[in-house]
């Protein structure tokens, strides 16, 4: 039985990290991040530049991300003030 035991927890120890949340980015980050996508320096990000600045597993979702979240006024850009106050992770329902 103490072999089992050890086992789980050694494979729980393992597994855990995994599970783990990255830790959010500073504010320092988040606009060092945006200069770093605003490849032209217009001081705005195109969807392409937005696009850049997401983790992979959510440019699968871009569109949707763009429409419903970032350009908000529909102008096609998003300024660093825009960008720096965007909260980050799944919205709650409304």
């Amino acid at each position: 039985m103490k072999p089992v035991i050890v086992s789980l927890a050694l494979a729980a120890a393992l597994v855990a990290p995994a599970f783990a949340q990255p830790a959010p980015q500073t504010p320092e980050e988040r606009a060092a991040r945006f200069d770093a996508a605003d490849k032209n320096h217009d001081g705005k990000l195109d969807k392409a530049e937005f696009i850049s600045t997401l983790p992979e597993q959510a440019k699968a979702m871009a569109d949707q991300i763009w429409s419903s979240r970032v350009d908000g006024d529909g102008d096609g850009f998003v300024t660093k003030e825009q960008y720096l106050s965007l909260r980050a992770g799944p919205r709650p329902a409304q």
